[in-house]
């Protein structure tokens, strides 16, 4: 029985002093939850492990008279309705569309862009996850046109 006291008292000792330094110093927690989602931040960007979102102005900038690696992900139909210029077409929704974005280079920028954003977003999320560096087209199609930049047919 004395022996059960003693454990019941060392554990609730060691209770109170857990939850005493938790509530006697919250500043101290939350800068290091700070410090920490910053260095993940940093880490992530380091690593090349986010996927960058740039509007139509930076997205045309990036693009405009370089060889690079350009994506339309919508279905062939939307495509010929009219696209980006030098852009190929792998649609997202397709089944083997990781295995026809195969031929592209990791080592390089893939740009995708979609109709509005959320296709392509998907397509960059597999493409991530997959080791490619991705730069998606923030507004799609649409904004590249609302900025007045043309497509081609």
């Amino acid at each position: 029985m004395k022996k059960y006291k003693i454990y019941t008292i060392a554990l609730l000792l060691f209770t109170v002093s857990t939850f005493a330094s938790c509530v006697n110093n919250p500043k101290k927690t939350t800068t290091k939850a700070t410090v920490t989602t910053k260095a993940i931040a940093k880490k992530e960007i380091q690593d090349n492990t986010v996927i960058r979102k740039v509007d139509a102005k930076t997205f045309k900038a990036e693009i405009e008279g370089k060889k690079i690696q350009l994506v339309d992900v919508r279905t062939p139909k939307e495509y010929k309705q009219g696209h980006i210029e030098n852009s190929d077409n792998v649609n997202v929704m397709d089944k083997n569309f990781m295995v026809k974005m195969s031929k592209y280079n990791k080592d390089q920028a893939v740009y995708v862009y979609c109709r509005s954003g959320g296709r392509s977003m998907r397509a960059a999320s597999k493409l991530k996850s997959a080791g490619y560096n991705v730069v998606n087209l923030n507004g799609g199609i649409i904004g590249w046109a609302k900025n007045g930049f043309k497509t081609v047919k």
